[in-house]
């Protein structure tokens, strides 16, 4: 995941972070490098300190970016919630009154609340609206009150 540099490297780019300053003590650790002169303790602790510093940016700016990532995730989620939701609440809401007119509407087609249309139960006088209604010459609707009587 991440690349470890070499001293070499670390040197050179703190050179170029602090390069303005022409601080001599990032250019005296290599000086002291090359010539295999044991550092002491405290430039030691600054040359920690300085790596442990550049981790911690490092690990800073992964985080943010995690952070960012994370927080968009939970807002695409919350959208699909809602657009999984939202469609189904306004269902319930405006489907019952419709359901109901159609039901009062085309009720009869579907079997609904309508009774049955056996030729015992129909009364004289609706055979005959029923009749009139139909685009028969009267021949054909004599047969249809026979066969339905």
């Amino acid at each position: 995941m991440f690349r470890h540099k070499n001293e070499s490297e670390q040197v050179t780019e703190n050179k170029k972070v602090i390069g303005d300053k022409k601080d001599m003590s990032t250019e005296l650790p290599a000086v002291l490098e090359n010539k295999k002169i044991p550092k002491t303790e405290a430039e030691l602790t600054k040359d920690l300190l300085e790596k442990n510093l550049k981790w911690s940016q490092i690990i800073y700016e992964q985080n943010r970016k995690i952070n960012n990532k994370l927080m968009w995730t939970a807002v695409a989620g919350w959208v699909r919630v809602f657009l999984i939701l939202v469609p189904l609440v306004v269902a319930a809401w405006f489907l019952p009154p419709l359901v109901k007119d159609l039901q009062d509407t085309y009720g009869s087609l579907l079997g609904g609340k309508t009774t049955s249309i056996a030729p015992s139960s129909l009364a004289p006088s609706s055979i005959d609206q029923l009749l009139k209604i139909l685009p028969l010459d009267p021949a054909k609707q004599e047969q249809l009150k026979a066969l339905l009587k």
